[in-house]
């Protein structure tokens, strides 16, 4: 957008406030040319069913309009049905479930094109799966069994 006042020509020095006009019109579309990327990536989670996920990414340059998508579907802002809040750069998942598990990215937008991250995947927990071991535990002594001859 141009700031300024209008001035009408009396003849003096078009030249100069023709420059002056031809800058100010290509800093505003020297924008236009900037590449969106994604600088932070979200990451891939696993959580446990009804549990709440938190999803974010960082975009350069950082006025860009940033939406997401779920197994490749724009996700149109916030959808109270499915639990998910969109807000800013980042996506919460209040509870987690079956309709809300699958592959996240976000997507940066701008006049010279898009860019969407690298998928985080967001996983229910197993409840059947064991737990991973502690660190420092000490495992029981083997058992030894005696020969018979």
């Amino acid at each position: 957008m141009l700031r300024g006042t209008m001035t009408a020509w009396r003849g003096t020095r078009p030249e100069v406030t023709l420059a002056c006009l031809l800058l100010a019109t290509a800093g505003c579309f020297a924008d236009l040319n900037e590449v969106p990327q994604v600088t932070v990536q979200p990451a891939s989670t696993v959580q446990k069913p009804g549990g709440t996920v938190i999803l974010g990414c960082v975009v350069e340059p950082p006025r860009m309009n940033v939406t997401w998508r779920l197994n490749g579907k724009e996700l149109n802002g916030s959808d109270d049905a499915l639990g998910v809040l969109i807000t800013h750069r980042t996506l919460v998942i209040t509870a987690l479930n079956n309709h809300t598990v699958g592959r996240y990215q976000c997507v940066a937008r701008m006049p010279a094109g898009a860019v969407a991250s690298v998928p985080a995947t967001v996983t229910l927990a197993s409840e059947s799966a064991p737990l991973p071991p502690c660190h420092g535990a000490v495992p029981p002594p083997p058992t030894i069994h005696a020969a018979s001859c």
